[in-house]
């Protein structure tokens, strides 16, 4: 009997504790939640102010001139196998360059190719209007400038800062207006999405942001 008991008695401090251990631990569940994370789908839509040339207004000049060879399916200057160019434009909410700014597109692109117009661009559109003043989303890719008067440029959104942090997506690009050979205008539409967690997901809203059209 007293063997009995006492293996009675073990048993229930086993069962005790192991009670108490589930109680106090944190389930699986509820140890990810906070770590799992919905998307949050975005768009946003600018009109990049392109001024080319060498006059007082140009916006994208050469950064490196390139060892070549000279690259036949491109015009001088800027055709050699290697030239940088660096940008530095205005992203208007229309395609009128007197519209209201929202931002500035950043970044550099490369002749990257001896025998097709194809560059290599890595640049940032930086927000300047409230509420994301200051948030940035980063894209970059290949630009085939051939068939850039037919059909739109895809580039990879691959990042963002502020409002776009962890932003994965797509861009469009096309040419939407000429004004002169030297100003152009470029429609960038962004789709992106960006990390939300769960415990915000109800906090967020689902609205487009600001320059969605």
């Amino acid at each position: 009997m007293m063997a009995s008991s006492a293996a009675n008695r073990l048993l229930l401090l086993l069962a005790a504790a192991m009670a108490l251990t589930t109680l106090l631990a944190p389930s699986v569940s509820a140890w990810r939640r906070p770590m799992l994370a919905r998307r949050r789908l975005m768009r946003v839509k600018v009109y990049v102010q392109e001024y080319l040339g060498n006059g007082p207004e140009t916006t994208e000049k050469v950064l490196v001139r390139g060892p070549g060879p000279v690259n036949p399916s491109l015009y001088p200057p800027n055709n050699l196998f290697g030239d940088t160019l660096v940008m530095d434009n205005l992203a208007t909410k229309s395609i009128d360059n007197t519209s209201a700014p929202v931002g500035r597109l950043y970044g550099t692109y490369m002749v990257s190719s001896m025998s097709h117009p194809v560059h290599v661009v890595s640049f940032t559109l930086l927000l300047t209007t409230r509420p994301y003043n200051g948030s940035t989303i980063v894209m970059g890719g290949i630009d085939d400038s051939a068939p850039v008067l037919e059909h739109a440029l895809e580039h990879a959104v691959i990042g963002g800062t502020g409002a776009f942090r962890g932003a994965q997506g797509h861009v469009i690009g096309k040419l939407v207006k000429v004004y002169s050979p030297t100003h152009v205008v470029m429609e960038l539409d962004v789709y992106a999405s960006v990390p939300v967690l769960w415990t915000q997901a109800e906090e967020v809203p689902a609205s487009p942001l600001i320059v969605d059209h």
